[in-house]
């Protein structure tokens, strides 16, 4: 499997993790690149937004786009379903047992 897609499947849990975990279940690019980045898994704000794109096309988040450069996600139903382990789907790595950031 190539290095780029295991990378994306970790992104986006970890993605999926920040914000079940966020007091209002949401939060801005800002903060999403430095949870990505305390697990070496960082990228730029286009890739952030290409994995955002994908995991909201698939229903497990919702994007407001605040500007061109800030965005904030809230986790919807299914991903926090998917955050939590109880759904597993493809490109998302399925999270450790009692995983949390």
């Amino acid at each position: 499997m190539p290095i780029e897609k295991v990378q994306a499947e970790h992104q986006r849990i970890k993605i999926l993790i920040a914000l079940k975990e966020s007091p209002d279940y949401g939060a801005n690019t800002s903060m999403l690149h430095d949870v990505l980045n305390i697990y070496a898994l960082g990228c730029s704000s286009a890739q952030l937004k290409t994995l955002l794109n994908w995991l909201e096309e698939n229903g497990y988040v919702e994007n407001e786009k605040l500007s061109e450069s800030t965005w904030v996600a809230r986790i919807t139903d299914t991903g926090m379903d998917v955050a939590e382990g109880r759904s597993t789907v493809p490109g998302i790595k399925r999270p450790d047992p009692r995983s949390s950031l």
